[in-house]
């Protein structure tokens, strides 16, 4: 029997947990799961055979963290791949029952941001060895946003008619770790043709899983699976380990049965006796209609986009970065802060410790600066150094302290001199947290949306690249992109074609020169930063500091002046914390408006 035929009949009942089991039951065996595929496949087949035996007629195999985040090579990844088809197989046959066998892949991550087509070919290259040892059923299991999966999904349907079903992994408030909530997951799985089921697992445990769909609605008639975790872990001693609360599960999955959820398992913690239990109890549970959106409507709220024409308006803006301090004392950027509100910039802007240097944190010295000057200020937020928990916290934080603006940077990367000493966390690169926030204001902030941009590495060789980076963020409400320093008629242009063809609203980095020595320094020294030498020229070894800063003001207007027609305002970057010379700037280049 196919298995979208033996769904239309009912429940279906697949297994629990493989890796917490496993651990559980062969603690003498100190690698993963899945690397036991190869070394002691008759344990991993011992597993699966309870799982049959307990009611279980959905076996998934052990091949979750079959990826090169956990084996060296693509070639020991499909090794692992096919012994654990094989494994599922022998034990389908030896139990002697009609079970189902679905082939489970897990998240492909890219922590080295190595491209989504890096990542869709060892995606693609999974799948492959699952259909040539003959698989008909898949499950793209604990994904944490539609990125790849739709993708994936659309692959196997081309390759041949398979049944496909996406599970996500959501928290405790229904969002993921990429904060996709619940509500857009149902209806972007909902939408896709190219999934057969859809349903959530791991994540939350089953009491907070059924909350959670108690207060969802799911239109169509598409299957649903429910498959959470056994509770919440502790460590102990090194290990990882779950309360033994099968009682309270069973009871939580008999409620989560009766709204109507088709396919019925578990994930970390369960175990064996947690299906046959919950399989006895199902059956006298009724087969209810799964509560449905109301004709015309979708579940949840979109995105909210800021568009750029809303942001900033036809007004041009000026944005003046000032740097955090290494220490405590921030009276420098109080008293600079407070110059260049006077001389008429729009927003000061904080970076969150450049090239990896520590500095006072961009966020609270936004809001204190935001509250003692008063001038709005635009932290950015750098993805290097905080995790996904640190970063919603982070911005939930801010959003209290009514900072409204941010700018979304990946980061530099941390020094090769202070690795193993510091240690870059990367969970997000700047678009998929850009991707994030936009879920945050459609959710959390959509009484008051924040806005943020981007921001635009305009010298790369393949400007198609940068147009499709451009538009990517754009996507994720990304409402502008501040520019690295301009100095050049080559990057000039370059930058206004940027603009042109993207429909961004792009603001144009300038960063005055105060001196010879500092000029030389910025063309030889920093990555991105192209000064000619006929601006190099300019100064002299032997300027004096006063004839210096004129110069380096007359340049910074010059290039303001020249780029006037071609951007949507400035965004000037002050040296060495000269606030007064940039005051001198922003007075100069706010007379080209008036």
């Amino acid at each position: 029997m196919q298995l979208k035929d033996y769904l239309k009949q009912g429940r279906l009942v697949a297994d629990g947990a493989m890796g917490t089991y496993f651990e559980a039951k062969y603690p003498e065996e100190k690698g993963m799961a899945e690397a036991c595929n190869l070394s002691c496949p008759d344990k991993i087949k011992a597993i699966h055979l309870e799982y049959i035996k307990s009611g279980a007629r959905l076996i998934r195999t052990n091949t979750f963290a079959a990826n090169t985040m956990f084996f060296d090579t693509l070639d020991t990844v499909t090794q692992v791949v096919k012994a654990g088809w094989q494994i599922a197989e022998d034990a389908v046959k030896e139990a002697g029952q009609e079970v189902f066998i679905a082939a489970d892949i897990g998240p492909v991550y890219d922590p080295q941001f190595l491209g989504k087509e890096q990542v869709l070919k060892e995606y693609f290259a999974v799948c492959d060895t699952f259909l040539a040892c003959g698989a008909q059923i898949f499950v793209l299991e604990t994904q944490a946003e539609f990125a790849y999966v739709k993708e994936v999904a659309a692959y196997l349907k081309h390759k041949k008619d398979v049944f496909v079903g996406a599970f996500f992994s959501v928290d405790k408030n229904g969002y993921t770790r990429n904060g996709v909530s619940m509500d857009k997951l149902i209806r972007q799985a909902v939408e896709a043709q190219e999934l057969d089921a859809y349903g959530f697992n791991c994540g939350v445990g089953a009491a907070h899983l059924k909350r959670l769909l108690e207060g969802a609605s799911f239109p169509g008639k598409k299957p649903l699976a429910a498959l959470p975790n056994a509770g919440y872990p502790v460590e102990l001693r090194g290990k990882t380990i779950y309360q033994e609360n099968k009682g309270y599960f069973v009871e939580m999955m008999r409620g989560i049965a009766a709204l109507g959820v088709d396919i019925l398992g578990g994930c970390c913690g369960t175990a064996p006796e947690y299906i046959f239990d919950m399989q006895k109890e199902l059956k006298s549970v009724p087969v209810y209609p799964k509560k449905m959106a109301a004709a015309g409507q979708k579940p949840g709220k979109a995105p909210y986009i800021m568009s750029p024409k809303k942001q900033w308006g036809s007004q041009k803006q000026i944005l003046v970065e000032l740097d955090p301090p290494f220490g405590i004392d921030i009276s420098k950027v109080l008293h600079g802060a407070a110059e260049l509100k006077e001389a008429g910039a729009d927003m000061l802007t904080l970076a969150d410790s450049p090239m990896a240097r520590v500095r006072m944190d961009a966020a609270k010295l936004a809001a204190h600066v935001q509250r003692k000057v008063g001038i709005p200020v635009m932290p950015h937020i750098c993805c290097r150094d905080k995790n996904v928990i640190a970063m919603r916290s982070g911005i939930l934080g801010d959003y209290m302290n009514g900072i409204r603006h941010f700018l979304v940077v990946t980061g530099d990367p941390v020094g090769r001199d202070d690795r193993g000493v510091i240690t870059p966390v990367f969970d997000f690169n700047s678009i998929r947290f850009m991707g994030y926030l936009a879920e945050m204001n459609a959710d959390v902030f959509v009484e008051n949306p924040v806005c943020y941009g981007g921001a635009l590495n305009y010298h790369g060789a393949n400007v198609d690249a940068i147009i499709r980076r451009m538009k990517q963020k754009m996507e994720n409400g990304c409402s502008m992109f501040l520019t690295q320093p301009v100095y050049s008629k080559e990057d000039m242009e370059r930058v206004a074609y940027l603009k042109e063809q993207s429909g961004a609203a792009v603001l144009c980095g300038i960063l005055p020169l105060v001196s010879y020595k500092n000029a030389v320094f910025l063309a030889n020294e920093m990555p991105g930063i192209r000064i000619p030498e006929e601006v190099i020229a300019r100064y002299s070894p032997d300027m004096g500091r006063d004839e210096a800063e004129r110069t380096g003001i007359s340049l910074a207007v010059e290039l303001a002046e020249k780029m006037q027609d071609a951007v949507d305002g400035y965004y000037f970057m002050t040296p060495f914390n000269r606030a007064g010379m940039m005051s001198q700037i922003v007075r100069k280049v706010k007379s080209f408006f008036v």
